[in-house]
C-alpha cells in the first residue's frame, strides 16, 4: 500500500503543480531569489536535473557548484532541494519532518489522499523526492531521524536553512 500511496502522491503532486494549482507562488519567489545570483541559480538547476552526486563529481574543485553539491550531500535535508520552491519553504524543519513522517507511515484512502494533497501538496512533493532519492525504507528512516532530532536547525525554516547553506558557498 505504501508504494501505491507514494506513486499516487508523486503523480498527483506533479499533476497539481503542472496544472498551476500549487507551487506557483513558491516557485516564483524562489526564482526571484535565485535571480540575484546566476551562479547559484545554475547550480540549483543542475542539481535538480542531474542530482547532487553527479554535480559534485563533475564540478571543478573549489567551485561554487562543488561547494553547494558537497554541502547538500552532507546535509540530512539536502535531497529536498530537488523540490521546486524548497529554497523559500517557510515550514519549520521539525514540523515538516513530523508531518512527512505521519504522511508516509499511514495507509490513506483516496479521499484522505486528496485532502492531504489539497492541504499540503508540497508535503507530497517532499515525500516523493525523498522516496525517489533514497527508496521507501531509507526515506522513512531519514524522516524519522530528522523528526526526532533536536538539531540546531530544527526550528529554522527549510528555505532559510537552504539559503544559508548556498550563501556560505557563495561567500567562500
Amino acid at each position: 500500500m505504501n508504494n501505491v500511496l507514494n506513486l499516487v502522491l508523486a503523480v498527483s503532486a506533479l499533476s497539481l503543480t503542472a496544472c498551476g494549482f500549487v507551487g506557483d507562488d513558491k516557485a516564483q519567489m524562489e526564482q526571484a531569489w535565485l535571480a540575484q545570483d546566476q551562479q547559484l541559480k545554475t547550480v540549483v538547476e543542475q542539481i535538480r536535473a542531474q542530482g547532487i552526486a553527479t554535480v559534485a563529481q563533475g564540478a571543478a574543485a573549489g567551485s561554487v557548484a562543488q561547494c553547494v553539491a558537497s554541502q547538500l550531500s552532507k546535509d540530512p535535508l539536502g535531497q529536498l532541494v530537488s523540490v521546486e520552491g524548497a529554497l523559500v519553504e517557510q515550514a519549520k524543519i521539525a514540523e515538516l519532518m513530523t508531518q512527512l513522517q505521519a504522511a508516509m507511515e499511514q495507509e490513506v484512502s483516496f479521499s484522505q489522499l486528496f485532502d492531504l494533497l489539497l492541504q499540503g501538496a508540497d508535503l507530497a512533493a517532499y515525500a516523493s523526492a525523498l522516496v525517489d532519492q533514497q527508496g521507501l525504507e531509507q526515506a522513512l528512516q531519514t524522516v524519522e531521524q530528522l523528526a526526532r532530532s533536536g538539531g540546531e536547525f530544527a526550528t529554522q525554516d527549510l528555505g532559510v536553512h537552504f539559503q544559508q547553506l548556498l550563501q556560505e558557498c557563495q561567500q567562500g
